[in-house]
């Protein structure tokens, strides 16, 4: 079982990574460069940037925030199956939910 002291720092470190992604998720803005055919294409393709980064911070976020309800349930640091995840996964990505081998 992981120690009480460990579960609150990473509950620490997974409250700060929440409140970033979410800064990084409202910051979304669609370019505006102008209305020439070059301006349009530079736009789309900074549209396609910015949405494909917003979906991964938006995954991530999920990850983020259902570590956090593990925490208040008691269940983190453990997988489905029952076994215990190693403090270094932990501390490398504080949302893990298996174990690698």
């Amino acid at each position: 079982m992981h120690t009480q002291a460990f579960i609150e720092e990473m509950k620490a470190k997974l409250i700060k990574e929440k409140a970033a992604l979410t800064g990084e998720i409202s910051d979304e803005e669609t370019p505006d460069y102008g209305r020439s055919e070059e301006d349009n294409a530079t736009e789309l393709a900074d549209y396609e940037a910015i949405t494909a980064a917003t979906s991964t911070a938006k995954l991530r976020l999920e990850e983020v925030s259902e570590a956090l309800q593990r925490v208040e349930a008691g269940t983190y640091g453990i997988t489905e199956d029952g076994a215990m995840i190693p403090e270094e996964r932990l501390r490398a990505n504080p949302a893990a939910t298996t174990v690698i081998k």
